[in-house]
């Protein structure tokens, strides 16, 4: 058997290392992503990874492979960064519901001003009273409108389009029960022993 000088055992394992190290950096990036996205910008990389901490930092951790997927010589160390701020997110608000003018959306309006149970007593007066039109006029007395205002014109204190808007007749004749009859159900029971209120 020949013998081998230092040197060249000292190269041959130069060379060994050098071949490991390659082994142990290349072959786990090539395990870990066998489709590569194509890189974004180091700056928008940073901001991606930064945000995923922030949201749920367990994300991350729960993202990354176990060490039962990873080969022997490989590991994952999850480290947030330290620079990056919470991310705010604005909620909306609700915005109020716009009422279209008719007559169906002035009962829905109705009920959810004053309730069920008021709704359902004032829907008996105005029903009798006007058949919930809003252009029906009483000739003899000068009632107008779904709660047969008397006079009419009384409604403009809730709009200039008092003559035409089932909303405007509504807000006016809410007003004038509860201001009157203390309730819906206060202006129907004295409906029911007159019928007028």
């Amino acid at each position: 058997m020949k013998r081998f000088s230092p040197a060249v055992l000292l190269a041959i394992a130069a060379a060994c290392v050098i071949l490991l190290d390659a082994v142990v950096v290349v072959i786990p990036q090539a395990l870990a992503d066998p489709n590569p996205v194509p890189s974004a910008s180091p700056s928008a990389q940073s901001r991606a990874a930064s945000a995923t901490l922030v949201e749920d930092p367990s994300a991350a951790a729960s993202a990354a492979p176990t060490s039962s997927q990873l080969p022997f010589f490989a590991s994952v160390v999850v480290v947030p960064s330290p620079s990056s701020s919470p991310i705010v997110v604005a909620r909306k608000t609700t915005p109020k519901p716009k009422y279209r003018d008719t007559v169906a959306n002035a009962r829905i309006y109705v009920r959810n001003r004053i309730g069920a149970k008021q709704y359902n007593c004032i829907n008996i007066v105005w029903y009798h009273e006007s058949r919930w039109s809003w252009r029906a006029q009483n000739p003899n007395s000068g009632a107008y409108g779904i709660p047969q205002a008397v006079p009419g014109n009384k409604m403009a204190a809730f709009g200039s389009n008092w003559r035409t808007s089932p909303l405007t007749q509504v807000k006016w004749g809410i007003w004038y029960v509860n201001n009157r009859y203390g309730s819906a159900c206060g202006a129907y029971a004295f409906w029911s022993q007159h019928h007028w209120y």
